[in-house]
């Protein structure tokens, strides 16, 4: 199924409808043109029948619209790529020891973030990419994941709002038919029903993941907590919510291998450091002195 404007939809149909006559006769396919309800700018080309019949009429198409990118949305997917198969240039990196312009897209707590690159020339393409999933997905018949469910694997899950996002499947509960899953683009974790998640298409892991996680660095929970409070999460929230920041990766994470960062967030004229921020208003003890 694809959306058309009014000119290509005319030399689709032809001349009494001999060009798209000829089609479902050599393919075999069933051609259907409709006009949806809320624009009257696109129609929509549906095609039906067997895969084979389906792949003969757009090769057909293709050859009279040369310029058209055609692509059987219903076709079968390749297997999830697992994550070992993954090339490292998969993983959009932030770069050591260079200040680089970022977005907070997801907070897990006050010293554990997701940021997205949103200067770097990959990103633009995401827009893109979350328009072509969501038509995708939002489809019928797209192939569930096949169990048992492989850790590391990368797959379609639903998003907010009704997008599709990618995620990587971190965790499998066999006994639940539930897996954890860590969204690459838009960061965060969520534990969902296997059956809610579709197999990607190789075309859709092209693009570099653009949500990487981070944890603050030099600032952990306070003594004798295990966690930040709710009121140091506020404060990191309030202080990076909607607004452009600025990150430098300092170390690594030993435990997890995760970047550690300074971030620093421009308050009128003033560049804040959010990890200070945070030690001087109570909310968390650093390990080593600023």
């Amino acid at each position: 199924m694809s959306s058309c404007n009014q000119h290509l939809v005319g030399r689709l149909i032809g001349k009494q409808g001999r060009y798209v006559n000829f089609l479902k006769q050599v393919s075999g396919a069933k051609i259907y043109i409709f006009t949806l309800l809320h624009t009257q700018d696109f129609q929509i080309c549906h095609i039906e029948g067997s895969q084979q019949n389906v792949d003969k009429a757009l090769a057909l198409i293709g050859k009279k619209f040369k310029d058209l990118s055609l692509t059987n949305i219903y076709a079968p997917l390749p297997q999830p790529l697992p994550l070992h198969s993954l090339p490292i240039t998969s993983w959009l990196m932030l770069p050591d020891g260079v200040t680089v312009e970022v977005i907070v897209v997801n907070q897990v707590n006050a010293g554990h973030l997701f940021v997205q690159q949103h200067t770097h020339p990959t990103f633009h393409v995401l827009r893109s990419l979350d328009q072509q999933m969501y038509l995708c997905y939002s489809q019928p018949g797209i192939p569930t994941m096949p169990t048992p469910v492989e850790v590391g694997v990368v797959c379609a899950a639903p998003g907010v709002e009704g997008a599709w996002w990618r995620a990587q499947v971190v965790g499998y509960f066999k006994d639940v038919s539930e897996v954890e899953i860590r969204y690459v683009d838009y960061g965060g974790y969520d534990r969902v029903k296997i059956d809610l998640l579709r197999q990607i298409r190789s075309d859709f892991v092209t693009l570099p993941f653009q949500g990487a996680e981070v944890l603050l660095d030099n600032v952990v929970p306070l003594p004798d907590d295990d966690n930040f409070s709710s009121e140091a999460d506020t404060v990191v929230s309030e202080m990076t919510r909607d607004t452009p920041l600025l990150a430098e990766v300092t170390n690594y994470d030993s435990a997890t291998g995760l970047p550690l960062i300074q971030l620093w967030s421009m308050i009128g004229d003033e560049l804040v450091s959010i990890n200070r921020t945070l030690v001087e208003r109570g909310f968390a003890q650093c390990t080593e002195n600023y």
